[in-house]
């Protein structure tokens, strides 16, 4: 009996390392390096949008189907409500948000990056600085964000009495 379940173990074992299919063009191609060099022209691209006022350059930074998710809000999706996140945000004084990547994790179905942000008005004063984790997704050959949320590093404000 043990010589039977020692024969199967070994046929076993036989059958998973002759297993070497070689790695498809596709899943070869995919490079995480390349990957963060997108993710770090298109953050500096996002940032200066709001200098001027280039929503159209904003949106195309996210997916078609992207949602962010703002503090304090309901999550925002598609093209037509970032769009006009962004133009809150104009309105409000932002004039530049510096993006500061601290990790990029993943793979060709999608990349993990978190970080840390620097929402700036005019002189580069900062107004709120805070920390986020996007998801991007290939779309149309480049990577875009696909879900964004983030939050304040702030106190939050002591409640009413």
């Amino acid at each position: 009996m043990k010589l039977l379940l020692f024969a199967c173990a070994v046929t076993l074992l036989g059958f998973t390392a002759c297993n070497n299919e070689p790695k498809t063009a596709e899943a070869s191609s995919f490079s995480l390096d390349s990957v963060k060099a997108q993710i770090a022209a298109s953050n500096a691209v996002y940032g200066d949008c709001f200098a001027k006022n280039d929503s159209a350059t904003f949106v195309s930074c996210y997916t078609s189907d992207a949602c962010i998710n703002p503090a304090a809000v309901p999550k925002i999706c598609g093209s037509a409500g970032i769009n006009a996140f962004f133009g809150g945000a104009v309105k409000m004084g932002i004039k530049k948000i510096i993006l500061t990547t601290g990790e990029v994790m993943g793979g060709k179905d999608g990349v993990i990056e978190t970080g840390s942000y620097d929402l700036q008005g005019d002189g580069g004063v900062s107004y709120e600085k805070g920390k986020f984790i996007v998801m991007w997704k290939e779309e149309g050959g480049k990577w875009k964000m696909h879900r964004d949320i983030w939050n304040s590093d702030a106190p939050a404000p002591a409640p009413a009495k």
